[in-house]
């Protein structure tokens, strides 16, 4: 039974309106309409009985309409997106207030409104809340307006996917506590970024304190002292959780790992110098991006190379094309270098380069460093054709900061892998941890990639398109344009028809017969193509041509300069392939061809080498000549000993009579004259 009281009005048989003129615990007194009937006094018993016989209809009271604010349709249009979703889900047959139905609610919000996957959702029973207020107003959306009419307003999605990435960028690269000299860079950026999109609005100070000093605490929590790896990792893995990302490619990281661990050369079969990588990896999708093997200290050419391979990619590894919003690099010398710098200019690419020694400004990167160590160089089943199995790479030594590393046996001994079959292992692993769902992200790689190239659209690249950009080095000073169109670059031809065309037209100003000179630019690690610069005769700004390699312009794979001239000393490779294809399986397991076995080398002595027991037997030779020969091979041991020193004594002799040697030079009338 709806309730009712004094002064309820209702609408009678006749159409016409009456209302309650008193009610006690046994009868009701009604007011009559004035027209078809007068007052009455009627039990009530009767009086509910009507109303069960649709004989009276209560009449619902008529409130005035009240004007929402601007606050308050900001808050119906943000509940409504929930509820019409949800309404939509109760004639499907979900219940309206269970939890399934509300982790189905949320998958169905963020595939239908992609920007609130940048929001906060409200909670499971805020929902049923809005559901109820909304059913019991006959879907009256002003139900949802709530009672505030003023409060400052939540930050959209937009302004709280800029504020999370600036934030997280700050933090990453600074060690300054000011926290103002921080907010106002912050209201500058946020002002240029409105023009481009007028959701962003500018965040209180308060708000961004706060949002700072979240991050912050969790890095304090992680750096503490005297922890265990366990408790690190735990906390590293909270602070991984305060830094947001929105798209795939918003924010990388990048950084280099040294090795315990030798490789055996493929041409030579001897050990290489123990092993790096460097890495790149997507924070949104964590997905490596890039990678690349070096047998050289730190240096500018391997974190160049890095940068590279980002734009490449092959049909294992399928993730490139997209040029990165945010770099977070380390700060040594491989990536804060002027080539690293230029190429990122020509590239458009925004560097931030964390402090020293602070590993938890990039914990997404070393958490990736971790699954390697554990997963790859320890945990990676390795098989060979002949049957042979292998858990981990035994030339692996451990962490060089691991008490118990392995280290009683030098690393070039240890090696049993070839540098092929490693970069194959790499690749393969790599392509199984793509496509395995993770934990702590809660997603699969590939397929978070995948959705995020569909839901955020951006432009594509190959490297084919982007290869001039990485021409930043200078072999010399100035190069001779050669009249054919051509120009010589570490031994390497090139030619362009835009070379001839500047040659003829710069040669008409040149005075002394000389050939114009102009600046080449070009990529160590890919010599087919190089950048000539030259300025035009009249013109101020210099212009830049791209010049083909006239012997290896059709080479689809890069070729270092080194390796064309002859030097076949390994420095750094790419792990991306086309000589196979691998299908993910859930495990990590490859294949190699068989572990070098390396053969045990003798060590030379110096001296004539004495006769065996088996050629003195040979030349028939007694005891006595035996001994006699013995005699003198030792007795020539001594004097080559002897010599030794009597070289080094004459060597320092000579050098310092040519020192005090008589100078000589010719008069004006051509006769030799000595001081």
């Amino acid at each position: 039974m709806i309730g009712y009281a004094t002064g309820t009005d209702l609408t009678n048989k006749y159409g016409n309106v009456e209302s309650i003129a008193f009610v006690d615990s046994t009868s009701i007194l009604l007011s009559g309409d004035g027209i078809e009937t007068k007052k009455r006094l009627l039990t009530r018993d009767d009086f509910e009985k009507s109303i069960d016989d649709q004989g009276f209809i209560l009449r619902r009271a008529q409130h005035p309409h009240i004007e929402l604010t601007e606050y308050q349709k900001l808050t119906v249009t943000s509940r409504m997106i929930y509820q019409s979703i949800l309404k939509e889900l109760v004639s499907e047959g979900y219940p309206a207030t269970t939890k399934k139905t509300y982790d189905e609610l949320i998958k169905r919000v963020e595939s239908q409104h992609p920007a609130t996957i940048a929001t906060k959702h409200p909670q499971w029973k805020t929902v049923c809340r809005h559901w109820r207020a909304w059913v019991q107003s006959d879907f009256n959306d002003e139900a949802l307006a709530g009672v505030k009419r003023n409060r400052p307003i939540r930050l959209n999605a937009a302004t709280e996917a800029f504020i999370q990435h600036y934030i997280a960028t700050v933090y990453s690269c600074n060690n300054s506590a000011f926290k103002g000299a921080y907010y106002s860079n912050y209201k500058r950026e946020a002002q240029e970024a409105s023009l481009k999109n007028n959701e962003i609005q500018i965040a209180s100070q308060r708000t961004f304190y706060r949002r700072l000093q979240e991050l912050t605490d969790a890095e304090k929590l992680a750096n503490f002292k005297g922890l265990s790896q366990a408790e690190i990792n735990k906390r590293l893995t909270t602070l991984r959780k305060r830094i947001k990302t929105y798209y795939a490619m918003q924010r990388v990281e990048c950084d280099r790992v040294v090795l315990n661990m030798c490789l055996i050369d493929d041409k030579t079969g001897l050990p290489t110098p123990p092993i790096s990588l460097y890495v790149a990896i997507d924070v949104y999708t964590r997905a490596p991006i890039s990678v690349v093997l070096s047998f050289e200290p730190e240096n500018s050419a391997g974190g160049l190379n890095l940068l590279r391979q980002i734009f490449m990619a092959d049909s294992n590894l399928t993730m490139n094309g997209r040029k990165p919003t945010t770099l977070i690099m380390d700060n040594g010398p491989g990536f804060n270098n002027r080539l690293i710098k230029k190429a990122a200019e020509r590239l458009e690419l925004n560097i931030h380069y964390t402090p020293s020694n602070q590993p938890a400004k990039k914990p997404f990167i070393e958490s990736f460093f971790n699954v390697l160590r554990d997963h790859f160089f320890s945990g990676m089943k390795i098989e060979t054709q002949s049957g042979e199995t292998s858990i981990g790479f035994q030339s692996y030594s451990g962490k060089r900061t691991n008490p118990n590393s392995l280290d009683t046996i030098p690393l070039a001994k240890r090696a049993d892998i070839k540098v092929s079959d490693f970069t194959k292992l790499l690749n393969i692993f790599l392509t199984e941890y793509m496509h395995k769902h993770h934990k702590q992200a809660g997603h699969t790689p590939i397929k978070k990639w995948n959705q995020s190239i569909i839901d955020t659209p951006m432009p594509s690249f190959t490297y084919d398109q982007l290869q001039h950009c990485f021409h930043v080095s200078r072999a010399q000073a100035s190069h001779k344009l050669q009249q054919r169109g051509t120009i010589r670059c570490l031994g390497q031809d090139y030619y362009s028809d835009e070379l001839k065309q500047l040659y003829a037209a710069t040669k008409t100003d040149m005075e002394l017969g000389e050939n114009p000179s102009v600046y080449v630019f070009h990529d160590d690690l890919d010599a087919r193509k190089v950048t000539v610069q030259a300025t035009l005769p009249g013109e101020n700004n210099p212009v830049e041509i791209v010049a083909d390699n006239i012997d290896h312009h059709d080479t689809k794979l890069p070729v270092s300069f080194a390796e064309l001239n002859g030097n076949q000393t390994l420095t750094q490779l790419g792990i991306y392939t086309e000589t196979f294809s691998h299908t993910p399986t859930g495990h990590y397991v490859g294949e190699i061809t068989e572990f070098v076995k390396q053969k045990p080398k003798r060590k030379q002595h110096r001296g004539p080498k004495v006769a065996s027991f088996n050629k003195n037997t040979k030349e028939n030779l007694s005891i006595v000549e035996r001994i006699k020969k013995s005699h003198k091979v030792n007795e020539l041991k001594s004097q080559i000993s002897h010599s030794g020193e009597q070289d080094t004594y004459a060597d320092t002799i000579v050098s310092k009579t040519r020192e005090m040697a008589s100078t000589r030079y010719n008069d004006d009338e051509g006769n030799e004259k000595q001081w």
